[in-house]
C-alpha cells in the first residue's frame, strides 16, 4: 500500500498539520498520507497528478466528508490539473 503517515506539530493539546508541506505527487499513481487515525475517526490526504483517479467505490461502514484543498475534483472524470483532497471518515455510530 502507498500510505504514509504525516507528522504533526503539537501546540498545547492540538496537533497541527502543514498540509502544503506534506502534500506530495508522483507521476505513476496518487500519493496518500494518513493524518491521524483512531477507532472512531480518521483523516488522510490524497494527491493526484492530472489524469490520475481512484476507481469509483463506496464505504458501507463509514461516513465520509471530502474537502478539496487544491485544484478541482471531479467524481466521475479524470482531473485536468493537480488536485489535493482531504478525507475525513468516521464510524457511523459516532453520528447517532
Amino acid at each position: 500500500m502507498d500510505d504514509e503517515s504525516a507528522v504533526p506539530t503539537t501546540t498545547g493539546v492540538a496537533q497541527v498539520f502543514d498540509l502544503h508541506a506534506i502534500k506530495d505527487f508522483a507521476a505513476d499513481k496518487r500519493v496518500r498520507k494518513m493524518l491521524f487515525k483512531t477507532d472512531q475517526l480518521w483523516s488522510e490526504i490524497a494527491c493526484y497528478e492530472p489524469g490520475q483517479s481512484t476507481v469509483m467505490h463506496h464505504h458501507p461502514k463509514e461516513e465520509e466528508a471530502i474537502f478539496v484543498l487544491q485544484g478541482t475534483a471531479n467524481m466521475s472524470n479524470l482531473q485536468s490539473e493537480r488536485c489535493v483532497i482531504m478525507f475525513l471518515k468516521c464510524n457511523p455510530r459516532v453520528l447517532k
